[in-house]
């Protein structure tokens, strides 16, 4: 009974410390576990009147079960941290030196047959995407959410060091390290080579990105001035200062990319 006590105790002060954590808040529903065995060591206690509770198992398969009660909620965060901050591993190939806008369509049953790269026994293995020279791909790859809902947890950037982007003559070599949509500019250290800028969709149903050099950007994206003005039309108001810093807008040219969206809306 005693020990039936202790691990509830152990249970709940566990969850009331993820609690109030600044990482692992959304955990602490391992409490309830916790609660639970401690409303059965009252209800043995007071109603039953039972002092111990009998059992077959050996002394050395009690010590085990111990064991695994006590590792378990270190297991749980761990095995929950990597399941929601996994990232989502996909290699997209690039027409040789296209310049333009990309659009990787998810979920199409039209799209082009998954296939891998890398890994070992297929784990760590990394998505095949390859765009056509319209600059769009649709694949039958699903994008996994990184989402427990019952723990209230998800993660907001999947492709968090899991998106690598290549042009198909070479390989070997990332266009720009890191550029994964976790932010909206990524700049070539060699101003000859083009930059990628994202859109803001970088999740699941679309990714929308615009690969092209510093002095073509003003071909695909809408000016700040532009903005402001479209802004004021929409909303017959000024914006808050800095509204628009570092927010890349397709301009009408390219509105239709957007509208992309109407496909996964009428399923």
């Amino acid at each position: 009974m005693k020990k039936l006590r202790n691990i509830g105790i152990y249970y709940t002060v566990f969850g009331f410390l993820l609690m109030i954590s600044f990482v692992f808040t959304n955990l602490w529903r391992i409490s309830i576990v916790g609660i639970t065995l401690l409303l059965v060591y009252f209800f043995l206690k007071i109603i039953y009147k039972k002092n111990r509770i009998e059992t077959k198992l050996t002394k050395q398969q009690l010590q085990l079960w111990n064991f695994i009660l006590i590792i378990f909620p270190f297991i749980y965060i761990l095995f929950t941290s990597w399941y929601v901050w996994r990232p989502y591993n996909q290699t997209i190939i690039l027409p040789k030196n296209y310049d333009g806008v990309v659009a990787i369509q998810y979920d199409r049953p039209d799209g082009q047959k998954e296939k891998w790269t890398g890994g070992f026994l297929g784990i760590g293995a990394s998505r095949i995407i390859e765009v056509d020279t319209t600059g769009i791909a649709k694949t039958q790859f699903k994008f996994h959410n990184n989402a427990i809902p019952f723990l209230g947890v998800k993660q907001n950037y999947q492709n968090k060091g899991g998106l690598k982007i290549y042009y198909e003559n070479d390989l070997n070599n990332e266009i720009i390290i890191g550029a994964d949509g976790k932010y909206q500019t990524y700049k070539n250290q060699n101003i000859k080579h083009p930059n990628i800028y994202f859109t803001g969709l970088t999740k699941y149903p679309l990714i929308i990105f615009v690969i092209t050099k510093t002095k073509k950007y003003d071909n695909y994206f809408l000016n700040e001035e532009e903005m402001i003005n479209e802004y004021k039309i929409k909303h017959n108001q000024e914006p808050i200062l800095g509204t628009f810093l570092n927010i890349h807008k397709l301009n009408n040219r390219y509105n239709k990319y957007y509208k992309l969206q109407e496909y996964y809306l009428k399923d």
